[in-house]
């Protein structure tokens, strides 16, 4: 067995390890539209989707990071403070996609862990199987344009990308994960980086950043196609803040010093915030760190600056998200079309606890692939950037543990919701689901399929739309 092929072997049962023990423009954004008026126009969609990111990583809901269009998203619109997912990506997309549960899509666990009794196994595809019908493909047949970029993983390779699956275009990682700066690979279960233009492979850029690049080239989707006059369907699933953790230095400079009194620190000042900021009941209690957990105290001085810098990182990723939604907002409003466009902003899961250092031969694949792990260049080029369990307890706090989890941690994250026809202002506590978003989008575009309209073979969503909690005319659905 070769070297490269040892060192995934033990990436592969490193990971199965750990996952079986961690098992600007904004104001004038309009959201008074009245529901008939909205359905008559049939709104664009803009789906942002971030990845491993905590119930309190956004400024909206506790956080620390520069999120000022994406708070202005949230004051202008609806807060839901008790949406789920799943605590795995590939599943949550699949169901974010469809409204479909994921058991039923074919993706109801990620490649990477799939055990071999399951391989195969109906379910387990691993792509999106027959009869799963994608909320692209609904909109497309009703005179939508369709784009998508960022990561997939719903499927590999040709035949099973977003083009297949009812996107006009796409730029898109066909990967857990990958490099923010470079065309390359993040661990060595992947031996590089499989980025999709539509149905052929492509190389990225010299000047590649991944907040950067996947706005860029949605808006170049936008531009290309706006003559058409059709309304759209935005989809960006950014890599942030998904190991590698990377951000420019002048952002992650904004938040110098912000980490530096530890995690525990951090949960508390956050759940104090949470309750000040009525997310959280005022009598509610923290989860204790579990034993798993090191206590910040008993790391030296070299440990605790590359440990706060790791967290000063993750905000400027965050940040460097949040300037490039202000791009399309700003193009938006440049075009007139900001006031008949619906905005979903969440995650796919909670937070990531692993600390890939900790795998055998991790290091010395970093060395052989341009990777270091160093106080004065994390977060750029080349560096390997990650926040590990502590952290991502503290980021997922008011919950217990993290992505990996189907407890609070990795499962309860935020998600908000504006545009036409969505209220302004408004915090909803009625539980929701990720199965929920597509059928929701159904409805307020006015794309509604009823269950006679279904195909021989199609697998109904298992979703229900929030409308009827958007609008105050249920407390639940």
């Amino acid at each position: 067995m070769n070297c490269r092929l040892r060192l995934r072997s033990l990436w592969i049962i490193s990971a199965l390890t750990v996952f079986a023990s961690f098992v600007s423009s904004a104001d004038s954004i309009p959201i008074d539209v009245a529901p008939d008026e909205m359905r008559s126009k049939q709104p664009n969609v803009v789906l942002i989707l971030f990845d491993d990111v905590g119930f309190s990583d956004f400024a909206s809901y506790g956080g620390e990071a520069r999120m000022p269009v994406i708070d202005a998203l949230a004051a202008r619109g609806t807060m839901l403070t008790q949406y789920r997912t799943s605590p795995l990506c590939s599943p949550s997309r699949a169901m974010l996609l469809t409204g479909v549960d994921n058991h039923q899509t074919g993706v109801a666990t990620i490649p990477e862990v799939l055990p071999p009794e399951h391989a195969g196994k109906p379910g387990y595809a691993m792509h999106l199987e027959p009869g799963v019908t994608t909320l692209a493909t609904r909109l497309r047949q009703t005179g939508y344009r369709t784009f998508m970029t960022g990561k997939w993983h719903l499927g590999d390779g040709v035949g099973q990308l977003p083009v297949d699956h009812g996107f006009d275009r796409s730029f898109i990682l066909d990967a857990s994960g990958a490099d923010n700066w470079d065309d390359k690979s993040y661990i060595p279960y992947y031996r590089e980086a499989p980025w999709y233009e539509d149905d052929h492979p492509v190389d990225l850029p010299d000047d590649f950043y991944s907040a950067n690049f996947l706005t860029d080239t949605m808006l170049r989707y936008l531009q290309a196609s706006r003559s058409s006059g059709k309304p759209f369907l935005a989809y960006i699933a950014y890599q942030a803040v998904h190991i590698p953790v990377q951000a420019p230095r002048e952002l992650t400079e904004h938040y110098a010093g912000v980490y530096d009194a530890g995690w525990h620190a951090l949960q508390q000042s956050r759940m104090a915030r949470l309750k000040s900021m009525g997310l959280v009941s005022p009598d509610a209690t923290l989860p204790p760190m579990p034993k798993i957990a090191r206590d910040w105290s008993t790391l030296d001085t070299d440990d605790r600056a590359l440990a706060a810098k790791s967290m000063a990182v993750h905000a400027a990723m965050l940040e460097a998200v949040d300037q490039n939604v202000g791009k399309l907002v700003s193009y938006l409003a440049s075009t007139g079309e900001l006031a008949n466009t619906v905005f979903v902003v969440t995650s796919d899961n909670g937070p990531e606890p692993s600390a890939p250092l900790d795998q055998p031969g991790f290091a010395s694949w970093m060395s052989w692939n341009g990777y270091s792990r160093q106080l004065d260049t994390l977060g750029e080029r080349g560096s390997m950037g990650y926040i590990g369990r502590e952290w991502a307890l503290a980021t997922a706090t008011p919950g217990s543990l993290f992505k990996f989890y189907a407890s609070e941690g990795g499962i309860h994250v935020p998600m908000i919701m504006a545009g036409p026809g969505i209220p302004a202002g408004q915090r909803l506590t009625g539980n929701a689901y990720v199965t929920d978003v597509t059928p929701t989008l159904l409805q307020i575009t006015g794309t509604q399929v009823l269950p006679a309209n279904v195909a021989d073979g199609e697998k109904w969503m298992t979703g229900r739309s929030l409308v009827p909690i958007l609008s105050g005319s249920a407390s639940t659905v």
